[in-house]
């Protein structure tokens, strides 16, 4: 229907997925086997995007941001015949996810074409288009903005906060990368509140654990438990059983305790002061990396890293700065922002300690 049926790029976003999976495997065979995959969904959305009147820009047309409509001229409550329920149109043009979607999507188009050396033309002109997409915009009111207009919303504690995709799951938007946005994105989080259904509360728990805020991210998940979870464990959709967020949930913990979406691996990047001590075992990072690792009083005790493809190793893991392979000491290079990088080996186990 006219609420939820316009959702087109929601084909691009199960395809960066499949350039995700890549990066935990880096796995050259399943690359050429996506690759067909990403570059029709990449040239659909090139036949797709249509200029913004402002003729700088492209945007999608018709476009939603899920699930809340922009308050002005047309946006009412009407009888959805559809559904059998009054509710509002949310179509659009331009919504925020979809550009920040299709910034990931082209992105990583580019990326795979350069690996598999196929189609320069074709991502030269991806390239052009890319540069044409939406860049992240702020309103008059200081925070990031929903659509490429800034309009006002109609719901402004609206469970979704689709226009904060950028910063997670995906990789338009970053504490690091672009600083500026850091307050903007938190003006949405603080306006929307950190309740509503299962999956929000998840939602949540992810951006603030790549905000570097573990202790709100904690916050949200106790809340999450008392509130929108069964004593099995699966989530609430406010009532119904809604098993997204049992998994977002998961992914946030996760992302509380270790990134990979940088440059580099990071440990106990979003670590709650109630975590003080535990452990991690069996972990995956972009990479092609499987890890385990401890820690107590907050501070890392050990880690082990099991390399899949034996690309380099780069990770943030405070002090322990020493790194063996069976017992032999491994040569690594400390760069500017801390971390530290070595190369490895397939199959190689890596055991990170104090120095």
């Amino acid at each position: 229907g006219p609420t939820w049926g316009t959702f087109t790029v929601g084909g691009a976003w199960l395809t960066t997925h499949l350039w995700e999976h890549y990066l935990f495997t880096l796995d050259e065979n399943y690359l050429k086997e996506i690759y067909p995959v990403m570059k029709g969904c990449v040239e659909f959305f090139m036949d797709f995007l249509t200029p913004h009147p402002n003729g700088k820009w492209l945007i999608t047309n018709p476009s939603t941001s899920p699930e809340n409509p922009p308050k002005g001229p047309g946006y009412k409550y009407f009888f959805d015949e559809v559904t059998s329920m009054y509710y509002f149109t949310t179509i659009c043009a331009g919504s925020s996810m979809d550009m920040q979607i299709l910034t990931d999507l082209f992105g990583y188009y580019l990326e795979a074409s350069k690996r598999l050396g196929l189609d320069f033309e074709f991502a030269k002109k991806v390239s052009e288009v890319k540069s044409k997409l939406v860049p992240p915009q702020i309103g008059k009111n200081g925070s990031l903005q929903e659509w490429a207009d800034d309009l006002e919303q109609m719901e402004d504690k609206h469970r979704h906060f689709s226009h904060l995709y950028g910063i997670y799951p995906g990789n338009v938007i970053s504490a690091k990368r672009t600083p500026q946005l850091v307050d903007p994105v938190k003006k949405v989080l603080d306006q929307r509140g950190d309740g509503g259904t299962g999956f929000s509360r998840a939602w949540k728990m992810g951006i603030w654990a790549r905000l570097y805020d573990g202790n709100k991210a904690n916050s949200i998940f106790k809340g999450y438990i008392k509130e929108q979870c069964y004593p099995s464990l699966f989530a609430k959709c406010f009532t119904p059983l809604q098993v997204d967020g049992s998994m977002g949930v998961t992914a946030g913990i996760s992302e509380m305790l270790i990134l990979s979406h940088e440059t580099a691996i990071e440990l106990l990047p979003a670590l709650p002061d109630e975590w003080a001590s535990g452990s991690f075992n069996g972990v995956c990072a972009r990479g092609a990396f499987e890890l385990k690792f401890s820690w107590k009083d907050k501070m890392l005790s050990d880690a082990e890293i099991l390399s899949k493809a034996g690309q380099l190793c780069r990770i943030q893991a405070g002090q322990l700065k020493n790194v063996t392979s069976n017992g032999i000491k491994v040569k690594f290079t400390t760069y500017p922002d801390g971390t530290i990088g070595f190369m490895t080996k397939p199959g190689g186990i890596y055991k990170l300690s104090k120095a």
